[in-house]
């Protein structure tokens, strides 16, 4: 046999099989013709396919969650994309297999049949119906399946009370609506609950589905799916938790400042100014609702509060700190809370002085130990280490232990007179007789000390009224502390879903 006959074998058997397989595909759709015409003969769709008008048509529904698109919680919408699945029996739609070829099943289009109007009664967009009209199967029982596709806009209302640490449950209702619980009664097809097995999970979505189950109501005239979503807290942590805690503790460090800073006021201000541009964030992204507050909200609301509180106390403490003898007179009162009692409370110790003001105070009095007179000078006092500055001529050098006095009568003129005073030695020292231009130089010295006095006198109770602005700073700074850590500790244990964040 020739190479070229070998070739034209096998097409020629194609060739002969050719009017079998045509015959064969021709009397397969001729019994499908056959049997659609026979099965819809006398067919009306607008009615209700009731064997009994005594028993209603149950309709067998689930429903498939495919993806939950969004939620919205400032219009309170839910937006998700389903698959429904509904099953009833349609007594006219039954044949025998046997008279048409075998054909179990077939498929036509959605209008021919009588479809159950079941509809999303919680719509929120205005299209209650499916969004695909998609083939329905028949079986030669008189099964009818129908799954067609859907994307929904629920209303679903939105609890803002743990925001962001929240946890929602969304309504999904479904049921007749022309038809009573007289005419098609609902029934799930296989377990109370939504189907998750084909939910994709997005990873652009904040939202975890946790829980779908379902429930017959209305006297199984409607099926209620609920879903339970709970939130993705990391980016809201991140966005907005985070700096709130940062922003919270920065207004506590206006009480570190030094009172007679400048930025004392213009952190307090600048925080507060932050603060209500988060709480302009949190109203753009939940529902204005009156039936509950944010948890969020109620810290923003408490920092802001408290804000405004610091900004009155530093007020209050600047015009503490530098308040002076000149203007205030500080009460007993002032002095025991302020410089006695709070100081020891709050672990404060006051630095000593480099001089000891005391000697200054105890002048006041008169002469005390260790101060001496020059002789003819009223109550003009130095200390007792002069000596030094003696002129080495002069007898009272190297003598500070002594005391010396001298009357001076017209201004120096009668210095000469001489008058003695036993020392504690029993020794007498004779008078210095002092020039006119000495006893000037004196009353000169006298005055700049007597100033001195004064203003070291003052200088001391401006340091006291600096010392109280000091003790109120420390105690604010506690009392913030813990005002704050209170309400942070109250956000998370009191969240149900800070443990899962």
């Amino acid at each position: 046999m020739s190479k070229r006959s070998k070739l034209l074998l096998p097409s020629l058997a194609i060739v002969g099989l050719l009017p079998f397989v045509t015959v064969s595909s021709v009397f397969a759709s001729d019994d499908e013709e056959r049997l659609m015409m026979d099965v819809f003969k006398g067919y009306n769709s607008l009615i209700l396919p009731l064997r009994n008008d005594s028993q209603p048509i149950t309709v067998r529904m689930t429903l498939q969650l495919v993806l939950l698109i969004n939620v919205d919680e400032k219009d309170q919408i839910m937006h998700t994309n389903v698959w429904l699945t509904l099953k009833w029996k349609d007594f006219q739609m039954a044949w025998s297999p046997v008279n048409y070829g075998g054909i179990k099943e077939f498929r036509v289009s959605p209008d021919k049949v009588w479809l159950p109007d079941i509809v999303l009664f919680n719509n929120a967009d205005g299209n209650y119906e499916v969004s695909f009209m998609s083939n329905v199967i028949i079986d030669y029982r008189g099964n009818v399946l129908w799954v067609p596709p859907a994307i929904y806009k629920s209303s679903c209302i939105i609890d803002v009370e743990y925001f962001p640490f929240d946890e929602q449950v969304c309504h999904l209702v479904f049921g007749s609506w022309t038809y009573n619980e007289n005419e098609i009664k609902m029934e799930f097809e296989q377990a109370d609950s939504m189907d998750l097995s084909e939910y994709a999970k997005s990873v652009s979505s904040i939202w975890d589905v946790i829980d779908a189950p379902a429930s017959l109501v209305n006297r199984r005239s409607r099926i209620e799916y609920q879903l339970r979503i709970r939130r993705k807290t990391l980016f809201y942590t991140v966005v907005l938790i985070i700096p709130t805690v940062l922003m919270a503790f920065l207004s506590m460090a206006v009480f570190f400042l030094p009172t007679d800073s400048g930025e004392k006021m213009t952190l307090t201000i600048s925080v507060l100014l932050s603060i209500v541009v988060f709480l302009l964030v949190v109203s753009k992204i939940l529902p204005p609702t009156s039936s509950t507050i944010p948890l969020i909200s109620k810290y923003l609301l408490l920092t802001f509060i408290l804000n405004i509180v610091t900004i009155t106390v530093t007020v209050v403490i600047i015009n503490v700190y530098h308040r002076g003898p000149t203007t205030h007179r500080m009460p007993r009162w002032v002095r025991f809370v302020f410089l006695k009692l709070m100081p020891h409370l709050l672990c404060m110790k006051r630095p000593s002085p480099a001089i000891n003001r005391l000697a200054w105070h105890a002048a006041e009095g008169g002469d005390s130990d260790g101060l001496t007179t020059l002789p003819g000078v009223g109550q003009f006092t130095v200390p007792l280490n002069v000596s030094s500055a003696h002129h080495p001529n002069c007898p009272a050098a190297g003598k500070s232990d002594n005391k010396m006095e001298q009357k001076n009568n017209n201004e120096g003129e009668s210095a000469n007179e001489e008058q003695t005073e036993e020392n504690d030695g029993g020794k007498a020292i004779k008078a210095i007789p002092l020039s006119a231009e000495a006893v000037r130089a004196v009353h000169s010295i006298e005055y700049i000390t007597e100033h001195m006095r004064r203003e070291e006198k003052h200088k001391t109770h401006r340091d006291d009224w600096k010392y109280v602005a000091m003790v109120i700073d420390r105690f604010l700074l506690y009392v913030s502390q813990w005002t704050f850590r209170d309400k942070q500790l109250q956000e998370v244990f009191v969240c149900p879903a800070a443990g899962h964040a």
